[in-house]
């Protein structure tokens, strides 16, 4: 069967359109967040461990609220839930700079914060999962799920840069209030999202999801995943220390090495498509794993910005095609009315991996240098992946269907 362009995907689908320019928009205020937040902290309370605890507070509550969600949203209608998700941490986020203009403002505060927009975050997060298979024909799924990863990738071309620029100009605080504006913008476009149908209950007795139906390659694949957050989490950490220390660069150095990485993994996502074709997906995602796992042994060996910049945009590259191709697999293994309850356990797999491997990294910076800890968490990577490797062929082997995500590259639609 043709594939359809990811440019066709969109000019022909409006209201898959709609929700991925809300998304877009939205994702770089995130971005621009995410950096402006760590830097803030880091200046605050110079300690890469304070940036490993602002992190866990937005991804540990997802541990919670994540199936929470996700239960909600195969009963109700996403599309409200997610626009009130998204004013409410419009207001949570702002609330940081007119707390500081007050003169009031405390560390403590801003990891209230964060922990609150992290216990709503999965509702959109969750939602736009369910979204975009119903929005879009089987054929065009890899491509829509590529186009939607773009919605976090492009931002991270254009977004740190930026947000290295706000800080510097505005201070971190200030430069939150841009983030505050695009979450306004995603509830607006999420008002002309049509209603999704809602069938039975597809719980056990006892009132949980029925996990166990799931087969071998969701299960493979899910462990994979929160295996590959959790040793890339360090990176995070150490990442602004590595900077500010060791290349001697401020908030615009430190935003362009994020940038370098996101316009890598803009052109990574366009590969989607070709490696969807080629290669068995599971294996594709394990070597994936590996190969960002030798980038990032590489960047620890850098000398200059110069040389990061090159190695954060092969890191991109390399990573680039895995969340999409992740996934289509997991939403064409499992039945769309169970989609909210797989995409809630998957939040609260990972929602705290990166952010308990981001803590573990502070943690390691108070004794080790920031090259040492970018080093342990790229070994980690590689691995994690060939520990992985037969594990996933053998699960794969364990199930015994042509169809089956690991053994090939196209998975079949479970209706």
């Amino acid at each position: 069967m043709p594939r359809v362009p990811l440019i066709e995907v969109l000019r022909t689908r409006p209201a898959f359109a709609r929700l991925w320019l809300g998304a877009l928009v939205s994702g770089l205020g995130d971005t621009l967040s995410w950096l402006a937040l760590t830097w803030f902290v880091l200046e605050r309370t110079d300690g890469g461990a304070s940036v490993g605890v602002l992190l866990l507070c937005f991804a540990l509550p997802a541990v919670v609220t994540g199936p929470l969600w996700g239960r909600a949203l195969d009963r109700a209608q996403p599309a409200p839930l997610m626009g009130l998700d998204n004013l409410a941490r419009a207001g949570l986020i702002a609330l940081i700079p007119l707390l500081d203009a007050l003169g009031v403002l405390e560390m403590w505060m801003v990891f209230v914060v964060a922990a609150l927009m992290g216990a709503l975050a999965p509702a959109t997060q969750i939602g736009a999962r369910l979204f975009v298979p119903a929005l879009l024909p089987d054929d065009e799924l890899e491509q829509g799920n590529a186009a939607y990863s773009l919605t976090t990738q492009v931002p991270t071309v254009f977004g740190p840069a930026l947000a290295g620029l706000l800080v510097a100009a505005w201070g971190a605080p200030r430069a939150l209030l841009v983030d505050a504006l695009t979450f306004v913008f995603m509830a607006w476009a999420l008002r002309g999202m049509p209603r999704l149908p809602r069938g039975g209950r597809t719980e056990d007795r006892w009132g949980a999801a029925r996990a166990q139906r799931w087969t071998p390659t969701v299960l493979a694949t899910l462990g994979l995943t929160t295996l590959f957050y959790f040793v890339y989490g360090p990176l995070e950490a150490a990442l602004p220390v590595f900077a500010r220390e060791d290349l001697g660069t401020g908030p615009q150095g430190y935003g362009a090495l994020w940038s370098a990485l996101g316009v890598g993994s803009l052109f990574g996502t366009l590969l989607v498509g070709l490696l969807s074709r080629a290669f068995p997906v599971g294996l594709t995602l394990a070597g994936i794993m590996a190969l960002w796992g030798v980038a990032v042994v590489g960047l620890a060996l850098t000398p200059g910005v110069g040389p990061a910049l090159a190695v954060m945009f092969a890191g991109g590259l390399i990573w680039g095609p895995y969340t999409a191709l992740e996934t289509t697999l997991l939403q064409r293994s499992v039945p769309s009315g169970e989609h909210g309850r797989l995409f809630g356990v998957r939040a609260m797999l990972l929602g705290p991996a990166a952010p308990l491997g981001t803590a573990l990294g502070g943690l390691l910076l108070i004794g080790w240098r920031a090259e040492w800890v970018i080093a342990l968490s790229g070994l980690g990577c590689v691995l994690g992946a060939l520990a992985a490797l037969p594990w996933l062929r053998r699960r794969g082997a364990e199930a015994g269907e042509p169809g089956d995500g690991l053994s090939l590259g196209r998975p079949p639609r479970v209706h």
